[in-house]
């Protein structure tokens, strides 16, 4: 299975920010990066790249070797892609967002919600109804919701993440 990069990205994005692509760009097709030229070429600190290298790790991204340093005595790290589970990472992700909008989906069309004017809140009917469909921030009355859009919104998102789930799959 071949990802396309532009995926890979997003993913490494979505993971660990903006800075997650650009640690993505600078050990694609690399082996054993010393931290200290990572974070020296990106500009960033050794901790903010390590919070970075944390999130990779738990998604298994990464291999990784630590040398001591003989002068100083602390361990450099050199890191290298994990190429096959970045593959399994992005389609897991997506079948992970989908997962958790189905779902979000489940709930909206098993009940009914009431909102408030103000947008303060937004309960269930069991919670409006031990209020007395009175928003418990500002007083106001609850409006029943129309949650048609919702629904909509969250089946077509649906639909966009099974595309690309077979996408990535071919």
């Amino acid at each position: 299975m071949k990802i396309p990069v532009k995926n890979i990205e997003e993913t490494f994005e979505e993971i660990a920010g903006p800075e997650g692509i650009q640690v993505y760009r600078l050990l694609k097709n690399k082996e054993n990066v010393n931290e200290f030229s990572i974070a020296e070429k990106l500009k960033i600190t050794i901790n903010q790249l390590r919070n970075i290298i944390y999130k990779f790790e738990k998604y298994n991204l990464l291999t990784s070797t630590r040398k001591k340093d003989r002068k100083k005595g602390w361990y450099i790290y050199f890191f290298t892609l994990n190429p096959k589970q970045i593959d399994d990472t992005v389609v897991q992700l997506v079948k992970d967002k989908m997962s958790i909008i189905e779902k979000q989906l489940d709930r909206e069309k098993a009940h009914q919600f009431y909102l408030c004017p103000n947008r303060c809140v937004r309960q269930n009917i069991e919670n409006a109804m031990e209020n007395q469909f009175m928003c418990h921030e500002c007083g106001s009355l609850l409006d029943a919701e129309n949650n048609e859009k919702t629904i909509n919104k969250m089946q077509k998102r649906i639909e966009e993440l099974s595309l690309k789930l077979k996408e990535l799959s071919k």
